[in-house]
């Protein structure tokens, strides 16, 4: 376990700040059906994603742990809302989200990490959210063995400069490597592609099947450079569980440079690896009551521990989360504004890239 870097000092300051409705439920037990007031109507889950999308799948596994946690009777209608990258959905939750206890939002970190970088259709505030259950993934940046060598012709494909491969950008920028940044197409095994043709020399791998896509770069000369890392319940960052052997970005940092990380463009690519590793966060809007927090992180603890998403959870390589492990993992995410504007500034002007 590394020292608890600023970044994370500041996030557990923000959580013991917060209001108690917030705070509620991370330690104490749910309230006893009595205690909270029965659902006047159903409850409504707002998935931030399409009909036939990831997100959605998540929400088949979650919906039936859910209503049979719940105070009995009560039902969820799930309500599908915008494309996968979650930014619409995240939207009406600003906007419609009473809060009451009676919606929670299932949104992607892709959400979160469009807030982060200033993309205009982003009218939501990640910092509004109070997390109830997570899901979290690996993230590692693989690479030729020349690249942290200092290799001044060292290459990574991305689809832009705001999209996940920001962490690989920043925190290889962050250790002193420059990269030439080649903006290639949308499929998801692009990057993969180029560095096994010889034209990328850095990738960064996440999702699923990432140990045999190791192999395969492995094979073609790759090695591993660092991983993003995973918070403790504390908000520590730690060697991720995947990868134990590997060090996470912020121990290379500091075997490398002798100090530890810091600063506001090292919170923002916390806040970025938080959003990149996170498949679902489930949360409640601002102000909910107390009582309600309880409930909900209650019958999300019990969702999560289900059979049946634990068996998505196993096949998708995703970590499903409860508890202050969820709520650090998705609380993470909400970059403060220092950060942000420090990463909008490096974004224009290290890479000339400016919100649409």
């Amino acid at each position: 376990m590394t020292d608890l870097p600023p970044s994370r000092r500041r996030l557990l300051t923000w959580a013991t700040t917060l209001p108690a409705a917030m705070r509620a439920g991370a330690l104490s037990a749910a309230p006893s059906p009595t205690a909270v007031a029965p659902f006047a109507e159903p409850a409504k889950l707002l998935v931030a994603g399409p009909a036939d999308g990831a997100l959605n799948r998540w929400a088949d596994a979650l919906l039936p742990a859910l209503e049979q946690s719940l105070p009995p009777d009560t039902s969820i209608r799930r309500v599908e809302v915008g494309s996968a990258d979650g930014v619409t959905g995240a939207n009406q939750f600003e906007v419609r989200g009473v809060p009451d206890g009676q919606t929670v939002l299932l949104a992607p970190g892709q959400a979160a990490l469009a807030w982060m970088v200033g993309d205009p259709r982003a009218k939501f505030d990640v910092a509004h959210w109070v997390p109830v259950v997570a899901g979290t993934r690996v993230g590692l940046v693989v690479g030729r063995t020349s690249v942290l060598a200092g290799d001044p012709h060292a290459r990574i494909v991305a689809t832009n400069p705001a999209g996940s491969d920001l962490v690989a950008l920043l925190g290889l920028y962050l250790l002193g490597v420059r990269l030439e940044v080649v903006f290639g197409p949308v499929e998801p095994d692009a990057a993969e592609t180029a560095f096994l043709q010889g034209s990328a020399d850095v990738v960064l791998l996440h999702g699923q099947r990432v140990p045999e896509r190791l192999a395969a770069l492995q094979a073609a000369g790759a090695q591993p450079l660092f991983t993003l890392g995973t918070l403790d319940n504390t908000g520590h960052l730690i060697r991720d569980a995947t990868y134990p052997q590997l060090a996470h970005f912020s121990e290379l940092y500091a075997t490398r440079t002798g100090v530890p990380p810091n600063g506001p463009l090292y919170d923002a690519w916390c806040a970025a690896a938080a959003a990149v590793q996170l498949v679902f966060g489930m949360v409640l809007p601002q102000l909910t009551p107390a009582a309600m927090v309880s409930l909900w992180r209650r019958a999300g603890s019990d969702a999560v521990a289900s059979l049946g998403v634990q068996t998505i959870a196993a096949s998708a390589n995703v970590r499903p989360l409860a508890g202050p492990v969820a709520t650090t993992n998705t609380a993470a995410t909400a970059a403060s504004s220092v950060a942000i504007q420090e990463l909008r500034g490096w974004l224009a002007g290290r890479l000339n890239w400016r919100p649409a």
